[in-house]
């Protein structure tokens, strides 16, 4: 991001994300695509200074950009409200919440897994200054081992059906809340 001024990237910054000001203006992002600043003060109907400061939070985070007097969700962007939609957490604001499961496909889920993985890969090599790639890879065909085992680890608890090739969920897993299967 040549002639960027440096950004504030702090833990704290990023908890502030999760509030409802920046979460109305994700919603309204979502559902437009693009906006100029006044629609979305009227969208959200949010007070000049807290709109502002909430823009300037998920601009400072790289989750929205603006470019031509217009503001838009970034990629980031997009795969948090993709995690957020996976993890159950809606977006109240949001007009697309009837579809939102039916986007919910293997090719976006592995879209966001390629996107966290070169997220990872980047920081990864700024903050090592280099990455053996052959290594790598390698190390992440390891880890899609694991998931295997961990797939038939839930199968024989009951909670999947798992034919070499679909992964289905069982009622049993279905009735679960996302904590308890992230406790398992």
């Amino acid at each position: 991001m040549a002639g960027e001024e440096k950004r504030d990237i702090s833990l704290e910054r990023f908890t502030k994300l999760f509030k409802e000001n920046t979460l109305k203006i994700l919603a309204v992002l979502k559902d437009e695509e693009r906006l100029k600043w006044k629609d979305i003060q009227d969208k959200t109907r949010l007070p000049v200074a807290t709109l502002n400061r909430s823009l300037a939070i998920l601009r400072d985070l790289y989750i929205i950009m603006k470019d031509d007097e217009m503001y838009r969700l970034t990629w980031i962007g997009e795969l948090i409200l993709d995690g957020m939609n996976l993890f159950g957490l809606k977006l109240e604001e949001s007009t697309q919440g009837a579809n939102e499961e039916e986007a919910i496909t293997e090719r976006s889920i592995a879209r966001d897994v390629a996107l966290i993985s070169l997220i990872m890969l980047l920081a990864g090599l700024r903050k090592r200054g280099r990455l053996d790639i052959k290594e790598f890879e390698s190390a992440l065909d390891g880890e899609r081992k694991i998931f295997y085992k961990i797939i038939g680890g839930f199968q024989e608890e009951g909670l999947v059906k798992f034919d070499g090739r679909v992964v289905e969920a069982t009622d049993q897993l279905r009735e679960m809340k996302l904590i308890d299967i992230l406790s398992l």
